[in-house]
């Protein structure tokens, strides 16, 4: 019993944490519509990129900036009814490219994001910082997302 009453209280906690990040990104966020990218590709869903800054970090010298985003994708099918639904990205930082991969799946996006550890200011700023960059390619349906880093360097 004190097992499940703990398990119901950890889901409300994780739910009410993203809530608050996501409206967060919603209000005072950037918001991206992904479909626009890559040209090339036939898109099956209509995407949204959530940009959500993250104020609780310390990189930058002497001053106060933005160092990571946290990230959310909306998707959406195009049908009648559409199916809709958010992800959350696990990683942060800033996103720098954006690339579609075509999919032969139904209701599928296949969507490569390049993301550097710590935003271009940050890294002006604080010269200290080491740079990674990772390219993690994003399969999303409307019930599920499925993240897998494809590439990853890192530099000082």
């Amino acid at each position: 019993m004190k097992t499940a009453l703990l398990s119901v209280l950890l889901l409300l906690v994780s739910c009410t944490t993203m809530n608050k990040e996501l409206e967060s990104a919603i209000s005072y966020g950037e918001i991206k519509e992904l479909n626009q990218y890559s040209s090339e590709v036939e898109k099956q869903l209509h995407v949204r990129l959530y940009q959500s800054p993250i104020y609780k970090e310390g990189c930058f010298e002497e001053t106060h900036g933005i160092c990571h985003y946290r990230y959310f994708l909306s998707v959406s099918t195009f049908d009648e009814h559409p199916e809709t639904n958010i992800f959350s990205l696990n990683e942060v930082g800033e996103i720098t490219g954006i690339k579609w991969r075509g999919s032969r799946d139904i209701d599928t996006a296949i969507i490569d994001f390049t993301i550097e550890k710590y935003t271009k200011a940050a890294t002006v700023n604080n010269p200290n910082l080491i740079s990674r960059t990772i390219v993690v390619r994003v399969t999303l349906t409307p019930k599920s997302m499925e993240e897998t880093l494809t590439k990853s360097s890192s530099e000082r």
